[in-house]
């Protein structure tokens, strides 16, 4: 028997910017850079929800702070307050919004809506973010994508386009920040056990979902979670400019 091998994630002394952190997905991210030792700056939507989290929170290392990318101003407010950090190790872009309808059903106003949350927010936050990461000649990106971002079917034509445009951006960051030890990765959550997932399907469509899965079993979030925060840390030294599909085999069926 060789001798055993401990690996840890450790990113103390880090911070990472996650936005969508209060809840699903994005709160399992938080979670896990948590145990890891991170510092983090958690985004959300509702204002009063942002205040009661930061009012009742216990540990020192969590702030959170409003913004919403479907507004121009919010969005300048959310940057000049994080302009007084002087640096952002780690950047999760999670938050996102979908809406299930056939291209014919769409408005122009469900396009801007989507794509501003979407791709806008993710692009302007890499934009800003990966400046201070440059000066500092450091950097981790993941950007959440989705299962969509590799296969399509019917009423997700808004959708699609968003997570294809997200992988995209992420594959021309990974070259453009590559020389600055800045590496950007996207991951593609399948279909994962969130309370929203069981909220908005029935046991039956659940369990029709499930069974096309080879695993047999939807993602937990914190499975989701576990890959961005392996690509987040330094034991991910050369992986970059990838979009990782995170589903349990779907689709590859």
């Amino acid at each position: 028997m060789g001798s055993k091998s401990n690996i840890t994630i450790d990113l103390t002394g880090r911070l990472a910017l996650i936005t969508g952190g209060t809840r699903g997905i994005g709160k399992a991210i938080a979670d896990r850079f948590l145990e890891a030792g991170a510092s983090l700056i958690l985004t959300g939507t509702k204002a009063a929800e942002i205040e009661r989290l930061n009012r009742e929170k216990t540990d020192d290392r969590v702030v959170y702070l409003q913004v919403d990318f479907s507004d121009p101003n919010s969005i300048d407010t959310f940057l000049t307050n994080i302009a007084s950090y002087s640096k952002i190790d780690v950047l999760i872009n999670n938050a996102g919004v979908n809406k299930i309808a056939l291209n014919t059903e769409t408005t122009n106003d469900d396009f801007d809506f989507l794509n501003d949350i979407n791709v806008k927010g993710p692009y302007i936050l890499c934009r800003e973010v990966s400046k201070l990461m440059k000066k500092n000649g450091y950097g981790r990106i993941v950007n959440i994508t989705s299962i969509w971002s590799a296969i399509t079917r019917p009423g997700r034509s808004i959708y699609t386009t968003a997570k294809f445009a997200i992988a995209g951006l992420t594959k021309t960051l990974a070259i453009e920040l590559a020389e600055y030890n800045i590496l950007v990765n996207s991951v593609g959550p399948g279909f994962t056990l969130t309370e929203l997932t069981a909220s908005t399907n029935s046991p039956e469509e659940l369990k029709r979902i499930t069974d096309l899965i080879p695993i047999k079993r939807m993602a937990q979030p914190v499975e989701i979670a576990n890959v961005i925060l392996f690509l987040s840390s330094d034991l991910n030294s050369y992986l970059t400019g990838q979009n990782i599909i995170v589903d349990g085999g779907y689709t590859n069926v």
